[in-house]
């Protein structure tokens, strides 16, 4: 029988969570069949024997996809190579390995609603934010006060207040998988995006899912340490703004920050190139921040630190960063 929904689950290294991942998919009540993909990216802790273990036991519903090299980083996009394309379903939800749901009603009332609701392509749901080290309480998120734009799609050009694993879409994307860039983060954002730009975006306000913030994830403590997020993420957060700009034609100001604060963080870490690869990158961005008095002046001391910094170590790397990186601003400047 064809499915009517197709969960997409991705998962690497995801060992300590991927069952309840899913016996959150598997508990699910509904009145049409639905399947599950999932994708191991060459796990090293024992998650691809969990995943082989639950697809022997339910093959009519788990179809699994295993990789013996990692595919995220060649820069390959897992999800839209890998699974999209085996997509069956009219109607697909996400899971990422580490999250879980706790409703095992969820998907039906999504896809009720979404039936109900033809004009629509995107429902979603709060979710509990769970930090795995304790550091914060749980909360859920989003709530109506969280977002003032309200749960439009305006609204979510600002701010991606859908979390993956909410989400149920009405697929637009079956054959149409590059439509979302392969080099952006965060790519879940982009698809919310083009499955919230025509019709209503449907929101049911019941928790009924776990979003879990544990070190091994993208988004990990980066209000806590903004430089490890900036140093791993900063490049391509701004690929993804840039994606927005030319695909919705909304310039979101947060990109002018980001752009300052990457390659602030590059400079603190005495990253030359990767400084002066945001600048060349990114001139509208980087020249709009430079704009701004206190961000010249901000970006301006943290070259003198790092030329003082590197003088107690290694003071030929110092005149590189500072050389480099003043030669390509200036260059932007009016």
């Amino acid at each position: 029988m064809t499915p009517r929904l197709s969960v997409v689950c991705i998962a690497y290294n995801a060992a300590p969570y991927i069952r309840a991942a899913l016996d959150g998919f598997l508990a699910q009540k509904t009145n049409f069949p639905f399947e599950v993909l999932v994708h191991d990216d060459a796990s090293t802790d024992g998650t691809a024997e969990i995943i082989r273990e639950y697809a022997e036991k339910r093959p009519d519903v788990i179809r699994a996809v295993f990789q013996k090299e990692n595919q995220w980083s060649k820069g390959v996009a897992v999800s839209s190579t890998f699974l999209w394309p085996l997509v069956r379903g009219e109607y697909v939800a996400m899971c990422e390995g580490d999250d879980y749901w706790t409703d095992p009603l969820k998907l039906q009332k999504q896809v009720d609603w979404l039936d109900a609701h033809p004009d629509s392509s995107v429902c979603f749901h709060p979710v509990v934010v769970h930090f795995e080290d304790g550091s914060h309480k749980d909360s859920a998120y989003p709530m109506p006060k969280d977002c003032p734009d309200g749960f439009t799609f305006e609204g979510l050009l600002k701010h991606n207040f859908m979390q993956t694993n909410s989400v149920v879409f009405r697929w637009k994307l079956k054959g149409r998988e590059n439509e979302v860039p392969a080099d952006i983060t965060p790519r879940d954002w982009f698809t919310n995006l083009l499955h919230a730009e025509k019709g209503p975006i449907g929101f049911i306000p019941e928790a009924m899912g776990v979003y879990r913030r544990h070190s091994g994830g993208v988004w990990w403590n980066s209000p806590d340490a903004p430089d490890v997020f900036y140093l791993r993420n900063g490049f391509r957060h701004l690929a993804f703004y840039k994606a927005v700009k030319n695909r919705f034609g909304y310039d979101n100001p947060c990109a002018v920050d980001l752009a300052a604060n990457t390659i602030a963080a590059h400079i603190r870490a005495g990253n030359a190139d990767a400084a002066a690869d945001v600048v060349k990158t990114y001139p509208e961005y980087v020249g709009r921040a430079l704009g701004a008095t206190e961000e010249r002046d901000r970006l301006a001391r943290e070259l003198a630190r790092a030329r003082r910094r590197f003088a107690r170590t290694a003071w030929i790397a110092a005149i590189a960063v500072a050389a480099t990186v003043l030669m390509l601003l200036s260059a932007i400047l009016p």
